[in-house]
């Protein structure tokens, strides 16, 4: 074999240098392990695959093993195409840009398509893990050959839930992962060895043990949960607590919305609502371990908003909404009911309420984790709400664009592109992290749209901003030009054709 790739490599070495017009090469002709397949149509891109075939092939060669008879055995042949030229010239553009990269590889594994070998130790060898693991599906035969020969660019290998070695005799991270591996495969026999194995794990240990039980936590599971509540460690029992709050009719949630029917009341006097709310003593907890800070927020944050109705009798976010001043000290406790349930309807409330009272002096409040459980239409409202506010800082954008679920809806992404112009301090552009975040943020068919608006911005550009507004603005149009290529290219049904 290392003799028909010597032979082969002169030949190439010279096409490629003079050009194919000037030395040709029958590619058809060579070796299966340097013939490039397809073959493209386009010579001069044909001989750069062979050339870079031959690169590797030199570099990769195995060692001849005995054969009673007939030839070597060769590396399978690629069976995917490999990516257009110029999804690879995309590819280089985009190097240093985490996410666009990663959502090219992972748009070329949904296309069928492989890498080119050339690129495949760079991006094997990246030191960002989401690039090397989106880059091993995409990597074709050459790949796997190069993976074997170098074992630090293959994949962990899974935890056989089969085997107990890992759980026994393992680091705490690795038995960790082994239990999660065991949990999603067999759930009753990863909760039955967590009970076995309870006692002696340290606290740490118990607790993290205890969250794995999060995937596929079910009514199964609520027996040892409440024997961990009495656990002596506050850690181990509250990470307890916070799966019974996950159990709709565990004993726990029934207790706690008794108490808090107890203690807040929503009636009608006079024709009008009113909002009646008595001290909340941490003992009234009991049976169940007295919570550490404001005895509201831990109660209100482990009650389902969508309970409230029923167990409270009236319509608690239109109080919020209306701003009751008996509900505002509150606050702390519904937003974590918000966070804990996902309750996309009561976050809106509270983020306009933080909005709302932002006044002259005060600019309003952005709570990330709150942005978070928005929905499309909800992120919509409170964006527009938040970039016309008078008082908004490009810090506080920053939050809430951050915390927004991507890709983003095309009227979101418009009313923040509006906004990037006079977005920085004194009317200057938004910082550039906030365009290239909007760039990598919008949806993958906007992107065409989205680059033209981009390039209005750099066509109006005047003024002593001028020059960063072009710079800033071409940057995003680039970066958002090179993601509809790859769309266009990779995507659309015969676009890599």
């Amino acid at each position: 074999m290392t003799q028909e790739i010597g032979t082969a490599v002169p030949d190439l070495v010279v096409a490629a240098t003079v050009g194919a017009a000037h030395r040709s090469v029958d590619l058809a002709a060579l070796t299966q392990r340097l013939r490039p397949e397809p073959i493209d149509p386009d010579p001069a891109a044909a001989l750069l695959d062979a050339a870079a075939l031959s690169a590797v092939a030199r570099r990769t060669v195995l060692p001849a093993v005995p054969q009673a008879s007939g030839p070597p055995i060769l590396p399978v042949s690629e069976r995917l195409p490999v990516v257009p030229i110029v999804v690879r010239q995309v590819l280089s553009r985009v190097a240093n840009q985490d996410a666009i990269l990663v959502e090219a590889l992972t748009l070329i594994r949904r296309a069928g398509l492989r890498l080119p070998p050339e690129l495949l130790p760079g991006l094997l060898d990246d030191t960002r893990a989401a690039v090397v693991a989106a880059t091993r599906p995409v990597s074709g035969q050459i790949g796997h050959l190069l993976m074997t020969k170098n074992p630090r660019w293959t994949a962990p290998a899974a935890p056989d839930p089969d085997d107990r070695t890992v759980w026994d005799e393992g680091t705490p991270t690795a038995r960790l992962e082994w239990l999660r591996v065991l949990r999603r495969a067999d759930p009753t026999s990863a909760r039955n060895l967590l009970a076995d194995n309870y006692s002696s794990e340290s606290v740490n240990t118990r607790a993290e043990f205890i969250a794995v039980l999060a995937d596929g936590l079910s009514g199964a599971d609520q027996d040892f949960l409440l024997t961990a509540v009495g656990d002596r460690s506050r850690v181990v029992a509250a990470a307890a607590i916070t799966q019974l709050t996950r159990l709709p009719d565990s004993p726990l949630r029934r207790d706690l919305r008794a108490l808090a029917a107890r203690h807040l009341t929503i009636g009608r006097r006079l024709l009008r609502t009113t909002v009646t709310v008595t001290d909340l003593g941490a003992g009234e907890f009991a049976p169940w371990p007295i919570p550490d800070g404001d005895p509201w927020t831990a109660l209100l944050g482990r009650i389902d908003p969508a309970e409230w109705p029923q167990l409270f009798g009236g319509d608690m976010l239109s109080l919020l909404a209306g701003g009751s001043a008996e509900l505002l000290p509150l606050y702390p406790g519904f937003q974590q009911a918000a966070i804990t349930f996902r309750h996309a309807g009561l976050a809106q409330v509270l983020v306009a309420g933080t909005l709302a009272r932002g006044d002259r002096r005060n600019p309003p409040a952005v709570d990330g984790s709150l942005w978070a459980v928005l929905n499309p239409a909800g992120a919509i409202t409170m964006l527009d709400r938040l970039l016309g506010h008078q008082l908004v800082r490009p810090d506080l954008v920053a939050t809430a664009a951050l915390a927004l679920a991507r890709p983003w809806h095309a009227a979101l992404a418009r009313r923040f592109a509006r906004w990037l112009p006079t977005g920085g301090a004194g009317g200057a552009p938004a910082p550039r992290q906030l365009w290239d975040l909007w760039a990598t943020a919008a949806l993958l068919p906007d992107c065409r749209e989205m680059a033209d608006l981009a390039r209005s911005f750099v066509t109006d550009a005047t003024g002593e901003h001028a020059s960063a507004l072009t710079t800033r603005a071409s940057n995003a149009a680039n970066l958002l030009t090179l993601r509809a290529v790859l769309y266009e290219t990779l995507s659309v049904p015969g676009g890599h054709q």
